[in-house]
């Protein structure tokens, strides 16, 4: 039975600090201790008042009542522990001793011996006490003080009763003043060094309660990311699968448009099938950013000149009730980065706030330095301290549910009904940040707005403008010799009809090692080896690699639907080696293989 209700007054105090804890099992232990004392006192006090002639061997009511009484407030002040008023029972109970134990003194009717012998128990108890329940220093001064001064009054009022003399009155104070200011002292200095040791005892935790959140939000990252990974794999593999039979479906629909009359229903409708194709491959697009397996060509970019440039673009899609604010610091550093990623981060994310203000409001855009010293714990992926430029979109829109924040850069998740959102927008705006080496952080209070705030390491390198580009004007052949790999056979047809086309001579092979048989062919004088970067037996760079022992002055072209990293640019040293991102057209393809063959 005590152990369940002890159980029961503790379970009240599970969220308070351990400091609090302890000195309310303590005093609950004191307080048990108090009740099974008070009725011992009471009866013992019954029994004195039969067996001492003094009193005329009664019982006196006007002292057994008052003492029966406490024991309704005792009552009292143990519901409000049970209920968790630690701090309000046990000043209660102090004050209630205080006032019980000085009231019986005084209208006890015992001899002097008892009344004055029993002071000095008392004294120590109602101030030693206080060091259980106080969170103050001074409250034990203040019990000291009052203990002193119900001491005086005691004696005052005893003295006559008693028959004192003033000599014998005024010694005993000095007596039990001495002791209770000792008391007091000894209770006081207890206090503090005890305190001392308590405050120690919670920063401790305190820092470790801090570390263990700390190490339970990394852990959630790392889950995350790990869950990112997994899905990113899954999405990167769908889309390069995807981007081959776009490949063909946009290649033999550009053949045929360009052998129609313009206007012809023919035509329109292999328009509309082109529209749709490129609509598909923006979709694989947003798939490979987000699983970080879109082809990027970093440089250093100037990104308040990139946001200027794309002022006009966003208030087109913004429309009218939505105002863009720009705030752009001057000086702000260059980054390194894909400036296409750069506008795909920036549409993404100013249209993601227009949709969360459907009756209107304000987009702020800003650009800064900082230097990150603390990296924001909530920045994701994890930053290291450093440079930065920031760019920050704020919006005063709706705001984001708080249940929602730790999901909404996952794939495929959208709060917006149905047929309004793919849910891969700020999916591809975490992995476009990611592959550009950034970070980002979601702030947002619901019916406030929400604040995006993206992270980019600046560079000490200066930024470079894009080199403009005239658009071809037809589809450039020629006669060379070309050396086809592509395991995909509608694709390997599509290219292999293509090349053909333009004049160029095709040798085409479904694997690398029935390509490099045919580079090993007398006589075979291969130009150009055009292949796939995965191959089923080897990877496109190690049959280059493999085909330049024999071809020396070989040249390479190298295609994909995704790119795990830059080794698609790059030929380990043997000579010169260029890519083409899956889905393309024929325009590009021919405009590529020609710019290839024709490299010095």
């Amino acid at each position: 039975m005590f152990k369940g209700l002890l159980d029961r007054a503790m379970r009240r105090y599970e969220g308070a600090d351990p400091v609090m804890r302890m000195k309310a099992k303590f005093f609950f232990l004191v307080y048990l201790l108090i009740l099974a004392v008070v009725p011992i006192a009471i009866a013992y006090s019954a029994w004195s008042q039969l067996h001492n002639p003094a009193l005329g061997n009664r019982l006196n009511l006007a002292v057994l009542i008052p003492e029966a009484l406490i024991l309704l407030p005792l009552a009292a002040i143990l519901i409000l522990l049970l209920k968790g008023r630690f701090s309000l029972s046990a000043h209660l109970l102090l004050v209630l001793l205080f006032l019980a134990i000085w009231s019986i003194m005084v209208i006890d009717r015992s001899g002097e011996l008892s009344r004055l012998d029993t002071i000095a128990y008392v004294l120590g108890t109602l101030t030693l006490t206080p060091l259980a329940v106080i969170r103050r220093k001074r409250v034990i001064l203040l019990y000291g003080a009052a203990n002193l001064l119900a001491l005086f009054l005691f004696l005052l009022i005893v003295r006559g009763q008693l028959n004192m003399s003033f000599h014998r009155t005024m010694e005993y104070f000095a007596d039990n003043a001495v002791a209770m200011i000792f008391i007091t002292i000894t209770a006081f200095t207890a206090f503090l060094i005890s305190q001392r040791a308590l405050d120690q005892m919670e920063s401790e935790l305190a820092e470790r309660r801090r570390q263990e959140r700390e190490n339970e939000r990394l852990q959630a990252q790392l889950l995350h990311a790990h869950k990112m990974e997994s899905v990113g794999r899954l999405a990167g593999g769908v889309a390069h699968d995807f981007n081959n039979l776009l490949t063909t479906v946009m290649g033999n629909a550009g053949l045929a448009l360009a052998k129609l009359e313009p206007g012809s229903e023919p035509n329109a409708r292999l328009k509309d099938i082109m529209r749709a194709a490129d609509s598909a491959a923006a979709l694989t697009r947003q798939l490979l950013t987000f699983s970080r397996r879109q082809v990027i060509e970093p440089r250093p970019l100037d990104l308040n000149r990139h946001i200027e440039k794309s002022t006009r673009l966003l208030e087109r899609l913004l429309g009218e009730r939505i105002q863009l604010v720009l705030m752009l610091a001057p000086g702000v550093g260059p980054i390194m980065a894909d400036p296409s990623q750069i506008e795909q981060i920036l549409i993404n994310l100013t249209v993601n706030s227009r949709d969360a203000m459907p009756n209107g409001g304000a987009i702020t855009i800003e650009t800064r330095n900082q230097r990150i010293g603390d990296p924001p714990p909530e920045a994701s992926p994890v930053m290291k301290p450093g440079d930065y430029v920031i760019l920050s979109v704020a919006d005063t829109g709706t705001g984001i549910p708080e249940a929602d924040l730790n999901r909404i850069f996952d794939p495929f998740f959208t709060t917006k009904p149905v047929g309004q959102g793919t849910g891969l927008g700020l999916a591809s705006v975490y992995g476009a940040v990611q592959q550009n080496g950034g970070s980002i952080e979601v702030r947002s209070v619901r019916g406030q707005g929400t604040v995006m705030t993206v992270y980019f390491p600046a560079t000490s390198l200066g930024p470079r403008a894009a080199a403009a580009q005239a658009g071809p004007i037809d589809l450039p052949g020629g006669d060379e010799t070309i050396l086809l790999v592509e395991d995909d056979a509608m694709v390997l047809e599509y290219i292999q009809m293509i090349l053909s086309s333009l004049g160029y001579r095709v040798r085409a092979a479904a694997d690398g090692a029935a390509a490099l048989s045919l580079a090993a062919i007398p006589g075979a004088g291969i130009d150009l080896l055009l292949t796939d970067v995965i191959l089923p037996d080897m990877t496109g760079m190690t049959l280059a690699a493999q085909a330049h022992k024999s071809i020396p002055n070989l040249k390479v072209l190298t295609m994909s639907g995704h790119a795990e990293n830059l080794a698609a640019h790059e030929d380990g040293g043997m000579g010169a080696s260029h890519f083409i991102a899956k889905p393309f057209t024929t325009q590009e393809l021919a405009d590529k293989v020609r710019q290839v063959l024709d490299a010095g």
